[in-house]
């Protein structure tokens, strides 16, 4: 492998953020604790599973913030520099059941053009960044080559998590982590679920989409902001109109590190979950009523990122499946591996928003409405804090969940014309996610106590043969 040579970083680091001078150390240095994984849940608990997961998601992130700040923090500066250089940001980053899923799609709402989606070996050269969780043979091989600048972070598939011995599958027996010259612990493991349920032969409640999400939008809120301290600037995606900054005083401060405040408002959004807890049973109860009179429970979204996340994800459940349309609001495609069907009104379709009132998410309502099908939501309502007048999806469809996020970033950064870093993504993650352990209680509570199959990794040991059996049993009784 190439010898790595670490770039000089620190004189983009002010000097008053204690302990930066050791940065790099504190990469491969970092120790993990001791703990479990794994949260062992009882259907005799009085605490909802929804609230247990979303309380070890959090428990997860402050880990991250309190021992990773640093490498952060660094990856931000390298980053802005990589940028002001001329160079290219390079960006594979796991976002749940794909890379980028939350980011790279056409008018993302707070997106910075800092990163470009993908890595491509024909044009990555001496001098990029390539902020990387994503492990690929072809990549790695391509970075053997060349003098880049690797920010890396373990995920599910590959031999960085913790339980990289139970991989098998020879595609995901790649690391990342040696070509990283900083390096994000995360403590995912390879099961990338993190709560086990009595009867499942999987953990449930995947974790890396919410730590991909949250760590990659605290690196742009820094790197915004130490750009624009060096008087560059660069276009925002989406639709907001331009910032009014007499709204938005007091002003950004562009000396003090702003991953902190995105973190503690993601924080907060999600503990807010809780306080819709009604509407995501109702749309449980919705889901388990669909399911056991032969229906079936489809995620939509208008670019694909939620489709994937509810469809054949490991920690994710058998039964619910993905659903995208095109752009005449035409459904193009039903579901993925359990065959293509009409829509019924038997079926529920849980539609995941980006912003409340997008024109092909709105034809596609009619089209699943004609269809005499059940239609809830997840995601913002709001744009700047204001529901928009006329047509939205939350206003039309049965059940709406999200009153807590917004269309539009946190940030309103000087010299950029739209706010950036929103957090609609990550609350959309986590919404369907608690909607889901609540799906799983409804179905105990329904049944007699059977509990839903959910996807074991087909990168481990026996998950292959494990996610064939259970194909089976969804055949037998829908879920």
């Amino acid at each position: 492998m190439k010898t790595m040579k670490r770039r000089e970083a620190i004189p983009l680091v002010p000097l008053s953020v204690a302990g930066l001078t050791t940065l790099a150390m504190k990469a491969f240095s970092q120790s993990m604790p001791q703990e479990d994984h794994v949260v062992q849940y009882s259907f005799s608990s009085s605490e909802p599973l929804s609230i247990m997961y979303t309380q070890k998601v959090r428990q997860m992130l402050t880990w991250i913030r309190n021992t990773q700040s640093d490498n952060i923090l660094e990856s931000a500066y390298m980053t802005a520099r990589t940028k002001m250089k001329g160079n290219t940001c390079w960006c594979m980053w796991d976002m749940g059941h794909g890379h980028n899923i939350d980011i790279f799609y056409p008018g993302r709402n707070g997106l910075p053009e800092i990163f470009t989606d993908g890595y491509d070996p024909e044009k990555a050269k001496d001098g990029d960044l390539f902020l990387a969780d994503i492990n690929l043979s072809t990549i790695v091989s391509d970075l053997d080559k060349k003098d880049i600048f690797v920010i890396g972070s373990p995920v599910p598939w590959g031999m960085d998590a913790i339980g990289g011995e139970l991989i098998e599958h020879e595609a995901a027996k790649v690391r990342i982590r040696p070509y990283s010259r900083i390096w994000i612990e995360t403590n995912i493991t390879t099961h990338g679920a993190v709560m086990q349920i009595p009867g499942m032969t999987a953990p449930i409640g995947p974790v890396s989409g919410i730590i991909g999400m949250v760590t990659f939008w605290m690196i742009v809120a820094d790197a915004c902001r130490i750009l624009a301290r060096e008087g560059v600037t660069v276009p925002v995606k989406g639709d907001e109109p331009e910032i009014n900054r007499e709204r938005e005083k007091p002003a950004i401060d562009l000396c003090n590190p702003l991953m902190d405040e995105y973190f503690e408002e993601v924080m907060s959004q999600i503990e807010l979950i809780g306080a819709e807890l009604g509407g995501i049973r109702k749309i449980a109860r919705m889901a388990v009523d669909s399911v056991l009179s032969g229906g079936r429970v489809y995620g939509y979204d208008r670019y694909g990122g939620f489709a994937a996340e509810a469809r054949g994800r490991r920690g994710g459940l058998l039964l619910t499946q993905g659903m995208s349309a095109d752009e005449n609001g035409n459904i193009s495609g039903w579901n993925s591996w359990a065959g293509t069907e009409k829509p019924s009104p038997k079926d529920l379709v849980i539609m995941g928003l980006s912003k409340p009132d997008d024109e092909v998410d709105l034809r596609v309502l009619d089209t699943v409405r004609k269809a005499g099908v059940k239609v809830v939501s997840m995601g913002p309502m709001m744009r700047d804090n204001k529901i928009p007048e006329g047509r939205t999806v939350p206003k039309e469809t049965d059940v709406h969940v999200g009153t807590m996020c917004d269309t539009y970033g946190l940030f309103a950064i000087p010299g950029f014309k739209q706010k950036v870093c929103p957090t609609s993504g990550a609350l959309l993650n986590q919404i369907f996610w608690a909607t889901c352990m609540e799906i799983v209680c409804e179905i105990y509570n329904r049944t007699g106590g059977d509990v839903p199959n959910a996807f074991l990794s087909v990168a481990l040991k026996g998950g292959l043969k494990n996610m064939y059996r259970l194909f089976e049993v969804y055949k037998y009784r829908g879920y």
